[in-house]
């Protein structure tokens, strides 16, 4: 069943959803109120951190979406890909091991230029401390997410010109000793699944006596047959893992102490960064035009088909990537209304990658091989929060600093063609395994470094009215060192950024359970160096960005279920992008460039909270207009002027729901679903429309039955259960570096292929 492309169904079902889950909330708001079930929407208050202080979500004067730990749960979301899957407002763009700046883009503005040395949009935020560019893709113990909508400089830096998520993980506890955990299965071929999944998760708090606690825990991913070489007759397979220890300490009444130490992991064999998805020359994907495409090249491609499942290559290509992070937080009560918070961290990312296939044997055979990248981050904050009689003062300073170096996983061995000792990017036109030509390496060595003071008031000037607003000065400073074939620096780029960003907006609470406010917001995003991919090409620097935003919203509380709805209009000035193009010589090189505006303007819906006994919704629709700019040219050479921009759908609708029921005892059976839908959604910056991905729904479902304390669970789950075949990114394929009319794809498990399988949880 498709929905269709126009606004109707959708608008009309928010409207629907929306005033329904209204008119329920009062007509069961007593009932609902009586149930004692700490679940999603089970408590009238949902505390939120999205000003840096615990509040009342109803409270807070920002456009917030939550998700909780029962949703996340139940959504299955263990990576940050799945996050999409929560919030209307929110696109995640992932490849295998992560986009360097995290990949995530809200109301259609994010970071589309994947380098390490320019900073992200959306802000990934973990336990109060930023991730920057050493985002990594597994998400694991959660307790709640945050998405927040709209530059948020003013309190979480320069990453966040478009947004934030802020992630807050699972907490020790000095109440008892707790174990938890879970396994999901799934098997390719076995009740319709097209992938095979095994995730096993799990985590232990232990008390240590009444002023510490100790919590572990720990989550272990394997997937295979997401993608099969033909020629080598291998299915892909990844592992991931993590772990992360947090210790709680409490060595006075006014003292706190949250330490954290993690490390996670994941391995990639076998997969090519783009596979044929669409038929070249106009041609069907069947396996008439698999034989024609392939047969030259020694290939054997049964089928070509929309998910990208088959590709062809003489090598498997293989990453790693490993990431370990240690941070501190410290709380000081001075006194009843004065607080100290220090946040330390310290993160380290390394990217090992032996071979990236980037095209299919029968023509360009690019490739990236020996090459791994090391990147440390360490951040110091400082905050100082006042609170007295309404009156909330929050000043603070930041101090943080990034270094990044790109160097051979074998040694300083360059120009050498043959298998296992080719160092760097490599595209040549011959036929064949391995083309007789050199292949360069670009050396990069990259420093960015961070000062800013920044502050946050909120002035009561009424009962009912605040007043609310913030500064933030940013000194910025960046340092790129680059050679071609060398471990030295034989070019350095400096560049420097001064800056004062900020917000102000007006509040008004027309009862104790809703708010109306207006805000104007300004973000700033610093300017970068870009490395190219091809080593002789010259560096470039991309200009700062400047967001304005202008937000009109409201939120009420009606019995258990909060409602909310927001206006905006965000403009972003010299917006960073980058697309992927062949020269005209053939070689695959990234474009980076500035555009010189990018608007996006909307309205959002949200609502959240337990319906009736035993329901809980969490629904949300945005619809959002943002264009390219008049004169933008896309990669196919076609004017892509006042055309929906890339990976922004203009309508999509996000529902996460779950029904539960008595069956007999101490036994419950319940059946949730996840529903999201998407209008048309541009995949690549060309011109024709068979980039544009059609409008569509991702279906995830799931029933089962469960302890009703809430002890064990057993279910089975279906997730993408229409088999849709929406990809991350498509990218025009390609036969000796002219454009061939096939498009090729870049697949995820549960996004463009069905994954079903069991679930088993407890909790003790």
């Amino acid at each position: 069943m498709k929905f269709g492309k126009t606004l109707g169904f959708v608008a009309s079902a928010s409207a629907v959803a929306v005033a329904t889950l209204g008119l329920s909330a009062q007509a069961f708001a007593a009932d609902a109120a009586a149930e004692e079930q700490a679940s999603e929407g089970g408590d009238a208050a949902i505390i939120v951190t999205a000003r840096k202080r615990e509040e009342n979500l109803i409270d807070v004067p920002l456009p917030v979406t939550v998700a909780t730990q029962a949703q996340l749960q139940r959504d299955q979301v263990y990576s940050i890909t799945d996050l999409q899957r929560t919030t209307a407002s929110l696109e995640i763009s992932q490849t295998s091991g992560g986009e360097v700046n995290g990949g995530a883009r809200l109301r259609g503005l994010g970071t589309g230029v994947f380098n390490a040395s320019v900073s992200p949009s959306v802000a990934f935020v973990v336990d109060q401390v930023p991730q920057g560019n050493l985002t990594f893709p597994l998400l694991f113990d959660l307790a709640q997410v945050e998405v927040l909508r709209g530059p948020q400089g003013t309190l979480f830096g320069q990453g966040a010109s478009a947004g934030v998520i802020n992630i807050t993980t699972v907490a020790p506890s000095t109440d008892a000793f707790g174990i938890s955990g879970g396994v999901n299965v799934a098997d390719k071929g076995t009740a319709g699944s097209e992938v095979s999944e095994l995730t096993v998760r799990g985590g232990v708090n232990v008390p240590l006596g009444e002023k510490a606690a100790l919590r572990i825990a720990g989550q272990f991913k394997r997937e295979a047959g997401l993608q099969r070489n033909t020629f080598l007759d291998l299915d892909n397979r990844t592992k991931e893992y993590g772990l992360r220890g947090k210790l709680l300490l409490k060595p006075s009444e006014t003292v706190t102490i949250n330490l954290s130490a993690e490390m996670t992991e994941q391995k990639v064999n076998g997969w090519n960064f783009f596979a044929i998805a669409i038929a070249p020359n106009g041609r069907p994907n069947s396996a008439a035009s698999s034989g024609a495409f392939t047969a030259t090249a020694g290939c054997d491609i049964p089928v070509i088909n929309e998910r990208a499942e088959y590709y062809c290559e003489d090598t498997q290509a293989t990453m790693r990537n490993s990431a370990q992070g240690f941070s501190g937080v410290v709380d000081f009560e001075l006194n009843d209304n004065l607080s100290l918070t220090s946040v330390t961290a310290y993160r380290m990312l390394d990217r090992e990658t032996d071979t990236v296939n980037f095209s299919r044997r029968l023509t360009v055979a690019a490739r990236n091989e020996n090459i791994e990248s090391e990147s440390k981050q360490f951040s110091q904050e400082l905050r100082l929060d006042y609170q007295n009689d309404g009156l909330d003062v929050l000043v603070g300073a930041l101090y943080s600093k990034f270094d990044l170096e790109t160097t051979p996983i074998n040694g300083a061995t360059f120009g050498n063609p043959t298998l296992g000792n080719r160092t760097g990017f490599s595209v040549c036109h011959n036929l064949g395994f391995f083309c007789a030509v050199p292949v360069s390496f670009s050396y990069e060595d990259t420093s960015n470094r961070i000062f800013a003071l920044f502050t946050d008031v909120t002035v009561p000037v009424s009962d009912q009215v605040d007043l609310f607003g913030g500064l933030r000065y940013s000194n910025y400073r960046n340092t790129t060192g680059v050679g071609v074939d060398t471990l030295t620096a034989t070019r350095t780029v400096q560049i420097k950024d001064n800056d004062v960003s900020g917000r102000v907006g007006l509040s008004f609470k027309p009862t104790p359970d809703s708010t109306i406010f207006v805000s104007y917001a300004r973000g700033y995003k610093p300017p970068a160096v870009v490395v190219p991919t091809i080593a002789t090409d010259p560096v470039v620097v991309l200009k700062p960005e400047k967001a304005d935003a202008i937000e009109l919203g409201a939120k009420v509380q009606v019995g258990r279920v909060q409602l909310s709805g927001n206006a905006f209009w965000n403009k972003v000035a010299n917006f960073q992008t980058q697309s992927s193009v062949f020269n005209a010589s053939g070689a695959l090189i990234s474009v980076t460039q500035n555009i010189d505006k990018v608007v996006s303007k909307g309205f959002e819906l949200n609502a959240m909270g337990a319906v009736v006994p035993g329901l809980t919704v969490n629904a949300g629709y945005q619809f959002n207009d943002v264009r390219f700019p008049t004169g933008f040219v896309g990669n196919d050479g076609v004017s892509l002027s006042g055309k929906q921009f890339i990976n922004a759908p203009k309508h999509k609708f996000t529902l996460s729901t779950e029904y539960s029921t008595p069956v007999s005892g101490n036994l419950e059976a319940f059946i949730n679903a996840n529903l999201v839908y998407k209008s048309a959604v541009l995949l690549g910056q060309y011109g024709s429309d068979t980039f544009r991905y059609p409008a569509h729904e991702l279906i995830n479902a799931g029933f089962g039955v469960r302890d009703a304390d809430g002890k064990w669970s057993a279910s089975i789950f279906a997730r993408n259960l229409t088999k849709e075949r929406e990809p991350t990114a498509y990218l025009a394929s390609d036969f000796a570096g002219s454009s061939d009319g096939g498009i090729r794809a870049w697949p995820a498990a549960g996004i463009t292929t069905r994954v079903v399988g069991l679930t088993v949880d407890f909790n003790f």
